[in-house]
């Protein structure tokens, strides 16, 4: 009985800790932003995140600013086998990042928002490992940049 409970344990302590610290994802030039977490739907404790073509998943970044922030565009590529051919992630339900995201602009210093994304992986994309780069503009500057480490299946 007690054998259980301390599984029982060790496994809530497991998704929580997983929910709290998000995917392994690295900054890739953020200027104006400090990311907080990065989650993908069905990538947790994974060392590369499964993209499963002709399926979706989800997208989440928490994050701040350091200065106001008028408005947001998404711009989101992969690399391909560590290359630097780019595959196109550019099928946004929304291409203004400030919509239907989550997110209220203007931004603010000292608050943290929550960015929420569909990712449509699309059949014709091939299997092979990715650098998802995830990007945040407004105009020219990068207010925001993750690269994930992925696979596309």
């Amino acid at each position: 009985m007690f054998g259980n409970t301390l599984s029982t344990a060790y496994i809530t302590i497991y998704f929580v800790a997983t929910l709290v610290y998000g995917i392994n994802h690295s900054d890739c030039g953020s200027t104006r932003a400090l990311v907080h977490n990065v989650q993908v739907k069905g990538c947790d404790e994974v060392d590369l995140c499964p993209l499963i073509r002709n399926n979706s998943t989800e997208l989440e970044i928490t994050f701040e600013v350091d200065s106001e922030v008028e408005n947001l565009k998404p711009v989101v590529k992969g690399d391909v086998n560590d290359n630097d051919f780019f595959l196109p992630f550019n099928n946004f339900p929304e291409k203004d990042a400030c919509v239907r995201s989550g997110l209220a602009c203007p931004l603010v210093p000292g608050q943290k928002y929550t960015y929420n994304s569909k990712i449509e992986v699309k059949n014709y994309y091939p299997p092979v490992k990715s650098n998802v780069k995830w990007q945040l503009k407004n105009g020219k500057d990068t207010i925001l940049c993750v690269h994930i480490p992925s696979i596309i299946m």
